[in-house]
């Protein structure tokens, strides 16, 4: 028959041969003295052990003790059965054979024993339970501590008889620990766990990255930390066996602790308008972490994590990128991109009289940005933006507008050029033209005049510019001349020559034809003049010999005259006030005098005459504007 038939066959008789049992045991025990049985109140005392109650011969030393377990293993295992012992057997046996907690020990009187294996008269061993020693004396045994399914268990085998007994059991310590990568957090740079201890009292230490070590706290807990790495965390459940041992139980588990991190940068972070900038991220997973997404403004970003930025106003601006990792965390990180507005002005004209007005215009550019603030020469500007600016001397001029908002600012410049307005011309004149004269035959006389055709003056005129096509002329001159008379009377002929002073008062307008800013000045226009002429006396002298007796004294009316005037001046440098000028007046000039001015000796009057000519009075001179 196999052990385990035995066993069933064994647990159906138990529960009627027990007090029977209990009953021989009782009868083959003394029984114990009133002072121990109060020891062991409750429980069955026991006095002595040994004699026909034994269990195995005498169990004196080590070699005794793995024999009895040897020997008698079956019989062992069976009683272990009966017992109803939770343990496994094979940790017993190896508690033994291994001589592993395994102890000398003194069991003393009152100590309680759960159970204990008997033979019945040296017969069949039975197993008696709630047991107590009531011995006068304790006995010495063998105490064998070992663990086994999940408890802790002393056993004991007394020296004398081998009667194998539990004297104690209780459950191990359990620890527990829940560590997840889920609860790191990398706002608070903390990361949770928690722990459990059953049957002890729970301890948690954390080992960091250094290999220092931290307390922390049982059961749920945050953990703060700086660095990033490992962190270790232990959970030990501890405590002591009725026994005195310490019984123990502890479990690890490693978290890799980093946090992401980025940082953004804009190259240029200032630009103009309509100008783009290069956004860069540079992303970090942290320790123990990969990358699974970088975003630029919301919108996803592939390595190597730039994207080129160009925005439609002008303003400043904040973009953010984050960076996701597989943990599950995230950070955050931004930077400044300003656009500037641009600035475009204009003046028109940009060339000018002294005096003369000039709009300055200017033109902001924000595009569909922030509203911009708008300067000419530092002083707020309104819109429509524009600004009338006069000079009232001559010169180059610089005028600056600035256009910013929250982007930035831009600013331009635009010049002009402010000119003089009078021009004064001091010249040398030279009178020239036809030959013209005219004969006049009177009753017994002939008379021949010859017109002034060449002479030398000096003349002084100003030109005033109403704009720069043109400009109003004015001044006079001073010209000396000769006249000649050729007088034939009864034949005889007869010749004199005097000086006239022509003075010429004008006033004229210049048309120029060429543009602001030429080097050459090149003018003609229209004007009217005023010409006196001084009257002369002739006394001519005879070309044949022969006496002269007749005298002429015209008298000659000044006479208002139209006629043109051409010039050009050429400045010595460029933009200097002195230049070199040459000109020329036309006119259109007759010199009469009446027949009762022209008198001769004899007492007659000569005809009236008209002298015809068309002079033409070329100038040289310097032109100084101012």
């Amino acid at each position: 028959m196999s052990r385990r038939s035995w066993l069933a066959e064994y647990a159906a008789a138990r529960t009627s041969a027990r007090s029977t049992f209990v009953l021989l045991l009782l009868a083959g025990l003394i029984l114990a003295a009133p002072a121990a049985g109060q020891l062991c109140e409750g429980a069955t005392s026991v006095t002595a052990l040994g004699g026909a109650n034994r269990f195995s011969a005498p169990v004196e030393d080590q070699e005794s003790l793995r024999a009895l377990f040897v020997n008698l293993r079956e019989e062992i295992l069976t009683l272990l059965d009966e017992a109803d012992w939770s343990g496994n057997p094979d940790d017993l046996f190896a508690a033994v054979s291994g001589w592993q907690g395994v102890t000398s020990t003194t069991f003393e009187t009152g100590q309680r024993i759960p159970w204990m294996v008997f033979r019945d008269r040296g017969q069949a061993a039975r197993v008696g339970t709630n047991l107590c020693w009531a011995g006068d004396e304790a006995f010495a045994a063998w105490e064998i501590r070992f663990t086994s399914n999940g408890r802790w268990y002393s056993m004991i085998v007394p020296e004398s008889c081998g009667n194998l007994g539990l004297l104690a059991e209780q459950p191990l310590p359990k620890a527990a620990l829940d560590l997840d990568i889920g609860g790191l957090s990398c706002s608070d740079r903390t990361f949770d766990f928690r722990s459990s201890c059953s049957d002890g009292s729970a301890s948690v230490t954390v080992e960091l990255p250094d290999g220092s070590e931290k307390a922390a706290d049982a059961g749920s807990a945050s953990f703060p930390f700086t660095a990033e790495g490992d962190y270790t965390v232990t959970a030990t459940c501890s405590a002591m066996s009725s026994r005195g041992d310490r019984l123990e139980d502890s479990t690890s588990r490693t978290i890799a602790v980093g946090c992401p991190s980025c940082s953004v940068t804009a190259a240029p972070a200032e630009v103009d308008l309509g100008e783009s900038s290069t956004l860069t991220v540079v992303p970090t997973a942290g320790y123990g972490a990969e990358l699974s997404r970088v975003l630029l403004d919301g919108r996803q970003l592939a390595s190597p994590y730039t994207r080129e930025m160009a925005h439609e106003g002008a303003d400043a601006f904040t973009h953010t990128a984050m960076v996701e990792t597989n943990t599950g965390q995230s950070a955050e990180c931004s930077t400044g991109m300003k656009v500037a507005p641009t600035v475009t002005m204009s003046i028109e004209p940009d060339r000018v009289l002294a005096g003369q007005d000039a709009v300055v215009t200017v033109a902001p550019e924000n595009g569909n940005g922030a509203p911009v603030t708008v300067t000419l020469d530092g002083q707020a500007l309104a819109e429509p933006y524009r600004r009338g600016i006069v000079h009232g001397s001559d010169g180059e001029y610089t005028h600056t507008s600035m256009v910013e908002n929250a982007g930035g600012s831009s600013e331009t410049s635009a010049t002009m050029k402010v000119d003089r307005r009078w021009t004064l011309l001091p010249t040398l004149s030279s009178l020239s033209g036809d030959d013209v004269h005219i004969s006049m035959v009177g009753p017994d006389t002939t008379n021949r005049l010859k017109a002034c055709v060449d002479g030398v003056g000096i003349g002084l005129s100003a030109e005033y510019r109403l704009s720069y096509p043109l400009g109003i002329v004015f001044g006079g001159s001073a010209t000396n001349c000769e006249v000649d008379w050729f007088l034939h009377p009864g034949g005889r002929t007869g010749y004199s020559s005097v000086d006239v002073e022509m003075k010429k008062f004008f006033v004229g307008l210049n048309v120029h034809l060429t543009r602001p800013g030429s080097r050459v000045d090149w003018w003609l226009g229209p004007l009217v003049a005023q010409l006196d002429y001084s009257s002369p006396s002739f006394l001519p002298e005879a070309m044949d010999g022969m006496p002269m007796d007749a005298s002429y004294k015209p008298e000659w009316p000044g006479e208002t005259v139209v006629g043109a005037n051409m010039g050009l001046k050429i400045p010595f440098k460029p933009d200097c006030p002195v230049g070199l000028y040459l000109g020329a007046f036309w006119l259109d000039s007759s010199m009469k005098a009446k027949s009762d001015e022209i008198l001769g000796e004899d007492g007659g009057l000569a005809p009236a005459f008209e002298l015809r000519k068309t002079p033409v009075y070329v100038n040289a001179g310097i032109a100084i504007e101012f």
